[in-house]
């Protein structure tokens, strides 16, 4: 069977309702992208959350995102990104139907999600903790003859914008140094950049997520924001590893930024 699987990245929401990220009231745009995932048909299998889930890391913020994911009735599951704090997401994003496994199976898919933050830096980073873990859970997955879909937040690799590519996951080569040694990890999925993004690499495909809020203008040398909808990500597995993946832009989602700010 098909597992049906949406992604959204980069809520950046705040511990008091309707403030704003560079202009943009970050939960009203939110629970717009939420409504469009509610009106999908049929629905999805689960929903995966790659980062940057709160701006500013507080218990207040992940509470109400987890009473907003509860709402959704879909099996919700998450991983940090450079502005989150772990502590506070381990103890408020856990309840029915959200849960903090990083690794988990789906028919004959595995979904392993990696922790890429660093604490109090925007850059990401494996420790050789997380990188053993890693080559753990793809043995097992090996064994178990599934495919994968890996998931963090930092992109590993530049994405030939100066001011974001000084932001990706740092010494990349040493997670794929792990991933080459595999053959049957099928897609990374990741966010932090706020745009569309596809690379490919030894015969592995990469996607970027775009923000449910604010949108960075692709291959920009300095920040600049993009107005442009906010938007989920649908991604299609099928049993014999292929898949389909597309974006779903939220044309009600949209707000116009503050484009004279100079960055955040």
């Amino acid at each position: 069977m098909t597992v049906y699987v949406v992604q959204i990245s980069d809520l950046h929401l705040f511990a008091k309702p309707h403030q704003r990220l560079l202009g943009v009231d970050t939960e009203t745009s939110f629970l717009q992208v939420q409504k469009a995932i509610a009106a999908l048909d049929p629905l999805p299998d689960l929903l995966l959350l790659t980062g940057d889930l709160a701006q500013d890391g507080s218990a207040a913020a992940y509470a109400r995102l987890r009473e907003h994911l509860q709402a959704l009735s879909i099996d919700t599951y998450w991983l940090a990104g450079n502005h989150d704090r772990l502590h506070s997401m381990n103890s408020e994003l856990r309840a029915e139907r959200v849960h903090g496994e990083k690794s988990f199976s789906r028919e004959n898919w595995s979904f392993i999600l990696l922790n890429s933050l660093v604490p109090g830096k925007d850059s990401g980073y494996l420790t050789d903790r997380t990188l053993l873990w890693l080559r753990q859970e793809l043995q097992r997955s090996q064994a178990a003859q599934n495919h994968v879909l890996l998931a963090l937040h930092h992109p590993p690799f530049s994405v030939d914008s100066d001011w974001l590519d000084q932001s990706a996951l740092q010494q990349p080569e040493r997670l794929f140094e792990v991933l080459d040694e595999f053959d049957h990890i099928r897609l990374v999925i990741f966010g932090h950049i706020h745009q569309d993004l596809h690379r490919r690499r030894q015969g592995v495909d990469y996607f970027a997520c775009p923000s449910t809020c604010v949108q960075f203008r692709p291959k920009s040398p300095r920040f600049s924001l993009d107005v442009i909808p906010p938007a989920l990500r649908q991604i299609w597995l099928e049993q014999d590893g292929s898949f389909k993946t597309q974006v779903q832009r939220v044309e009600a989602a949209l707000q116009t930024p503050n484009l004279a700010l100079k960055g955040y």
